[in-house]
């Protein structure tokens, strides 16, 4: 399958950043943009599930020290920290996979390919339950998705070469939540890909867009947003990313433009 391929990091504006994430899916759905998968990047930011409260899930006076962004995305799913040394990616498609409704396949077929990318890199990942992979019990991916009208929003979070201090601090992790996977910190459950096979963000890059080939059979062209996604994009920001209504409370803005 054909795919385009954006490199489209908005490093200094997550806000804009989950603005033109929403607005690549909506055209999609639409049948006005093509099958895209996107590389991004935010150098100071967490980044927040659609139903999360930023009060319960961040410690707001390090962030606000540290300079830290809140944003929002558009699927569910638990809070991350991005930092330059994070690789986010996202999968925006038809559905021509025969997902359907099925969330559990939904995330099994669009993780075998980053579970390939770290096998071509001679890691040994771990799939978690549903939405994370793991080496040797400590996380370096984490997964959210969404479906809605025949389309699907897959992103994930890899932890390349990523300030695990400033990651821990940043986010408030409760203790069951730690208990439940054997740990008593967030330090001691996360850890980086370059800490274990001396792979940086170029050779992360090379080894997903390798994985998703050989697992999915995704052609990757390289492309630009469309100008409509790009006005879209711009609207997004204006009435939803922007506001701290969406970003830092539980209001659901759920915009749809004909």
């Amino acid at each position: 399958m054909k795919i385009r391929m954006l490199n489209l990091e908005y490093p200094d504006d997550p806000q804009l950043s989950m603005a033109t994430e929403e607005a690549i899916f909506i055209n999609v759905i639409k049948g006005k943009s093509p099958n895209t998968f996107r590389f991004y990047r935010h150098r100071n930011a967490i980044v927040l599930g659609c139903f999360q409260l930023a009060a319960q899930e961040v410690d707001e006076d390090f962030s606000n020290s540290k300079n830290i962004s809140i944003v929002k995305r558009v699927t569910g799913g638990g809070a991350v920290y991005h930092d330059m040394g994070n690789l986010n990616f996202s999968i925006i498609t038809n559905d021509k996979f025969g997902i359907g409704n099925d969330v559990p396949k939904l995330y099994s077929t669009m993780m075998q390919g980053a579970l390939q990318a770290f096998k071509n890199i001679g890691i040994n990942p771990q799939p978690g339950k549903l939405n994370d992979i793991s080496v040797t019990n400590k996380k370096i991916l984490g997964a959210a998705a969404t479906m809605r009208s025949g389309s699907l929003l897959f992103h994930a979070c890899v932890l390349v070469d990523v300030n695990l201090t400033t990651l821990a601090s940043s986010l408030k992790v409760p203790g069951i939540k730690l208990k439940d996977k054997g740990v008593a910190t967030v330090l001691e459950r996360v850890t980086n890909v370059k800490a274990i096979s001396g792979n940086g963000i170029n050779e992360v890059k090379e080894a997903l867009l390798n994985g998703y080939s050989q697992t999915l059979n995704l052609e990757f062209e390289l492309g630009d947003l469309t100008n409509e996604e790009s006005e879209l994009a711009k609207r997004l920001y204006e009435s939803k990313y922007s506001k701290s209504e969406w970003n830092m409370g539980r209001e659901i803005i759920d915009i749809h433009y004909e």
